[in-house]
């Protein structure tokens, strides 16, 4: 994800921040740490290595938004007699367009053309010498 901000006039203090998509281990523990923020148990029936698997290309803030999806007060009530299943997330990321490699590689090459990008790259090619 790229997060900009500008300030002053003609976007001077301009700041563009790449934000990379989280790997494997990232999402496993996203979505262990948000289903259990949001009032649900972890269960034996809840296979978060697929969810992990299954939701490469997505952000935090999609899982998160699937999460609160299928974590409603009403589900949460059901859960000691029906604990959660990887499949009850599947449609809420479904409904959600991820950001594919080719995306990414698309916004570090339009950021690499940038004036700031094109600064970082000269300290960085200084730093390696």
């Amino acid at each position: 994800a790229v997060v900009s901000t500008q300030s002053g006039h003609y976007g001077r203090d301009q700041k563009i921040v790449l934000i990379p998509r989280p790997d494997y281990a990232s999402r496993y523990l996203l979505f262990k740490e948000l289903i259990t923020r949001h009032g649900g148990r972890l269960a034996p029936t809840l296979d978060l290595s697929s969810l992990a698997k299954i939701s490469d290309g997505y952000t935090p803030g999609h899982v998160l938004t699937a999460v609160k999806h299928v974590l409603t007060e009403r589900r949460i009530q059901q859960l000691q007699r029906k604990p959660l299943t990887a499949a009850e997330f599947v449609t809420p990321l479904a409904r959600i367009d991820p950001i594919y490699k080719e995306e990414e590689e698309q916004f570090k090459a339009f950021y690499d053309k940038t004036t700031m990008g094109k600064k970082r790259a000269q300290l960085l090619k200084g730093e390696e010498e």
